[in-house]
């Protein structure tokens, strides 16, 4: 894990603690389509355990929460279809994710600490060899679709999402403990498909699967 990645971590956590749980969350309307990795149900039901401890601990309310097998970790979001790319590119990226796949090594990657956008609680991916980054900003190269462009590169903040919409019934202080049992796991498979909130519960539709060499 690189001290760049950890001050990332600790400078995200300064900028929206004391932001998160306090304002409305709109969900989006349209299918949004993501590249990303799904977590292991073992290490998944792990840390939806640990983010319910959490969730006990500091009162929160409401949201939707993640289930254990819809937990993914996001290389990139190519964003909504008509709106940040069109139907053939489709193809264009299925073909680009089984070239770069193809010549990937799997690697380990490790969960800890949780932490907050203004509307989302998520868990801290932290990479000690640098491929995760390396392997994101490939896909950024040679994939130039993108929803959110403010967030890749070295913006890139690798992360779990647990639960969105969350209300905290009082602002949570700089020092909140947001520690858990560290998780490991080997990243080996890459998704490419879609996802809609439907109501509380994530559909997600998957259009190709990619292993790693």
């Amino acid at each position: 894990m690189t001290d760049t990645q950890t001050q990332k971590f600790i400078e995200n956590w300064k900028a929206n603690h004391a932001q998160f749980g306090q304002k409305n969350w709109d969900q989006e309307p349209d299918f949004c389509h993501y590249i990303h990795t799904p977590i292991p149900l073992d290490i998944a039901t792990k840390l939806c355990q640990a983010a319910s401890v959490m969730r006990q601990q500091l009162s929160l309310k409401d949201g939707s929460w993640l289930k254990p097998e819809d937990l993914h970790l996001t290389i990139t979001l190519p964003g909504r279809l008509g709106s940040h790319f069109q139907k053939n590119d489709l193809s264009f990226m299925k073909k680009t994710l089984q070239a770069i796949t193809a010549e990937t090594p799997a690697f380990e990657v490790q969960i800890k600490n949780f932490n907050v956008f203004p509307h989302s609680l998520f868990a801290e991916v932290h990479d000690h060899t640098g491929r995760l980054q390396q392997l994101h900003e490939t896909l950024c190269n040679e994939i130039p679709f993108s929803q959110h462009p403010e967030f890749r590169y070295q913006h890139y903040l690798p992360h779990i999402s647990l639960a969105y919409g969350v209300q905290s019934p009082q602002v949570l202080p700089a020092d909140t403990d947001r520690e858990f049992e560290a998780l490991t796991f080997n990243l080996n498979t890459i998704n490419l498909g879609k996802a809609k909130w439907q109501g509380n519960t994530l559909k997600k539709t998957l259009a190709a699967e990619f292993t790693l060499k």
